[in-house]
């Protein structure tokens, strides 16, 4: 074995304990969490948010979308308002009442117009967005969410 290869696997291993315990803990990307029933309009989310570098994780419905939040902590959330089972108003309101999720940004996306999302509003989400999804739009507020929570995070 070359010895500039083995001087570099001594260097590893005499210092991997230190580089462990440097970065545990610390995440490097920003979480976001998807939930939506439509697969067509969760994908196209998923992608734009991959392609700035977000990790992001979906779920189909509410019900699944909560659980996976209580799970991942996500830094931002967004849900669909109309589906199966329990809905986006679900969600919010639950995120809401939840201890370790109370202060997580919640963006909201529906086609049912303002009055739906005023009242998601009114529940305590942060801003929405209509569909279909423009995606310019759609990262702008994210990018706008996650600012906003960097700043709360500072104060």
């Amino acid at each position: 074995m070359d010895r500039g290869i083995r001087a570099l696997i001594g260097l590893y291993y005499r210092y991997r304990t230190t580089l462990v315990r440097l970065t545990s803990g610390i995440r490097m990307s920003i979480r976001i969490l998807v939930i939506e029933d439509d697969e067509e309009t969760r994908e196209l989310m998923r992608v734009a948010l991959e392609e700035r570098g977000y990790e992001v994780t979906v779920a189909g419905d509410g019900v699944r979308g909560y659980d996976t939040a209580l799970f991942l902590k996500p830094d931002l959330i967004v849900t669909d308002i109309q589906m199966p089972g329990a809905d986006g108003v679900h969600v919010v309101r639950r995120v809401r009442d939840t201890a370790s999720l109370e202060k997580t940004p919640i963006l909201v996306t529906t086609a049912f117009g303002t009055g739906t999302a005023t009242f998601s509003l009114q529940l305590g989400a942060n801003a929405y967005e209509p569909k279909p999804i423009d995606p310019q739009s759609f990262l702008t507020t994210v990018q706008r969410l996650l600012a906003d929570r960097d700043s709360m995070r500072a104060a």
